[in-house]
């Protein structure tokens, strides 16, 4: 019976801890520009749990949990930005009095801008009587509007520990009409614990597809879930992983992973238990994060990567956690799973999040460095030349360093292929929610020569339908003027012999341009300038 207290006694081998490299945070960096910090929605509640998605016409959606110390209500509220993050709008805001909501997750779903979804799943817990529901709401993204609740679940007073969800509707699963949703649960009783899944297999609407994934004696707690799919594994798959603990109090304990047997609304197969693969991981990681790659590409293995990030304590004391992991490059259909490391040094590097780029096919990584009080972001190929060595874009993201708990989560921004992040700062005894992205994701910048070229604008940017060019020139020139898209193709390229100094204007048609940015470049013999234009329509 799990309600009798389990002493689990954990050995480390001192002399296998001595043995393994701190190899140091291992930080080759690439500048990037970032914003300043961007407060999502500012009031008296107490925020957290900021989650983030981002729809495919680049629309992101944030929402996060609140708190009122006053009078014990807890609700979620949901926002909305069109902008990049700049202005943020209210979809969705509640709350009730003696109800607390203590975790969530969202998806936004849908390739046409007037049928974009938002999924939200939730559980709620009554302060009073100590009962859980997980619930599922859908909404009309683009005005709000509640759709329905395809689906709930009570479980009395059995604890629904935590929930992930993960969509594929930007390259769906045999058998997904139009796309499918998937959810990963964790519940627990006095007898056993168990994460399952639930799986719509029409956009959301329905939720037909129940699963058991794994059931233990032992307890489970956190759950993540990615999906994954590749040109040899062209069935997709939901990904999922969990952390096992011996005790309800325990500190750490192993992590698991498991995934659909061929079809996302197939059977789940024997769970992996991941730290076993390393002597000096067994039993002493947390919080675990997956993510999976998805496209129609295969990686050098003819199949697709998935990486699981946890946080390892080092000491088995709580005095240095690193940042570790376990990556399969054909998980597809193999369980041969090796270790990784992000950070293995003297910090406390806690809370990572990962996701994938489609595009570029890079896997993309976020962490809490709580020594330095900074937010990372770097970077590694799908096919993992090196495992443990990743790029850094950026050591620090953040702009205010007062943080506790920011759970920072990435995600990709189809449209632009830019990186977008969400976390917690504290403000006081609250949190609140915070957002900063990319400056720009292209290897060409904007840019400006001193001399030739002055009184450059772009306008309107972004544009619909006709954009317009202007500029001065100092003095007579051949120059050549050139459009590329935001993976360096040319588009477009236009040269004027002997132009006149003085000022010019050049208009380009955008009307059949797909959405995204675009680089204009104007050149002469000895100096150039480019500007970046958002096409959206």
């Amino acid at each position: 019976m799990k309600n009798v207290l389990l002493i689990v006694l954990l050995f480390v081998s001192s002399l296998g801890m001595s043995q393994e490299v701190r190899t140091g945070s291992g930080k080759p960096f690439i500048p990037s520009k970032y914003g300043n910090d961007i407060i999502i929605k500012m009031d008296s509640l107490d925020q957290g749990n900021t989650k983030l998605a981002i729809a495919f016409n680049g629309w992101l959606y944030s929402a996060f949990t609140t708190i009122n110390n006053t009078d014990n209500s807890g609700g979620i509220t949901i926002r909305k930005s069109k902008d990049n993050g700049a202005t943020w709008t209210t979809l969705d805001s509640y709350a009730v009095s003696n109800v607390h909501y203590t975790a969530f997750d969202i998806v936004v779903s849908g390739t046409d801008t007037s049928a974009l979804q938002l999924t939200l799943v939730g559980v709620r817990k009554d302060l009073l009587s100590n009962d859980y529901i997980m619930f599922v709401d859908n909404y009309n993204a683009i005005g709000g509007n509640f759709i329905g609740s395809p689906y709930s679940i009570s479980t009395g007073t059995r604890v629904i520990y935590d929930v992930a969800m993960a969509t594929d509707y930007r390259f769906p699963a045999v058998g997904a009409s139009p796309y499918s949703i998937s959810i990963a649960y964790s519940v627990g009783s006095s007898t056993y614990d168990s994460v399952n899944s639930i799986t719509s297999l029409d956009g959301g609407n329905s939720y037909t597809v129940f699963n058991n994934i794994a059931t233990t004696s032992a307890y489970f707690r956190k759950v993540s879930l990615a999906y994954g799919r590749s040109t040899s594994g062209s069935n997709g798959r939901y990904f999922a992983a969990w952390e096992k603990l011996g005790t309800s109090f325990a500190r750490n304990g192993n992590i698991y992973t498991s995934r659909n047997s061929s079809t996302v609304d197939s059977y789940w197969i024997t769970p992996i238990n991941l730290d076993s693969v390393s002597s000096s991981m067994i039993g002493l990681c947390r919080n675990p994060t997956i993510a999976s790659q998805y496209n129609d590409t295969d990686n050098d293995s003819a199949s697709v990567t998935t990486i699981v990030l946890v946080e390892r304590d080092y000491n088995a004391d709580g005095s240095d956690y690193d940042l570790l992991g376990f990556y399969n490059m054909r998980s597809h259909y193999t369980n041969y799973w090796f270790r990784l490391d992000i950070v293995n040094s003297g910090e406390m590097d806690l809370q990572p999040d990962i996701t994938y780029d489609p595009t570029y096919n890079n896997f993309l990584a976020v962490y809490f460095d709580s020594t330095n009080k900074k937010l990372p972001y770097c970077v590694n190929g799908n096919n993992l030349t090196t495992p443990s060595t990743w790029t850094y874009i950026t050591q620090q993201y953040n702009d205010d360093s007062n943080l506790t708990a920011p759970w920072p989560k990435v995600e990709i921004n189809p449209f632009v292929t830019q990186t977008a992040h969400v976390w917690t700062k504290n403000a006081g005894l609250n949190g609140v929610a915070m957002f900063d992205a990319e400056y720009i994701a292209t290897s060409i910048e904007e840019q400006q020569d001193a001399g030739m070229f002055s009184d450059d604008q772009l306008y309107p940017n972004p544009a619909t339908d006709i954009a317009t060019l202007q500029f001065s020139m100092a003095g007579n020139a051949d120059i050549t003027i050139r459009v590329f898209n935001a993976t360096g193709t040319l588009m477009e390229s236009r040269t004027a012999a002997n132009r006149k100094a003085g000022a010019w204007m050049e208009t380009f048609d955008v009307q059949n341009w797909n959405n995204g940015i675009y680089i204009i470049s104007v050149q002469s013999n000895t100096e150039s300038f480019t500007k970046r234009l958002v096409v959206t329509h």
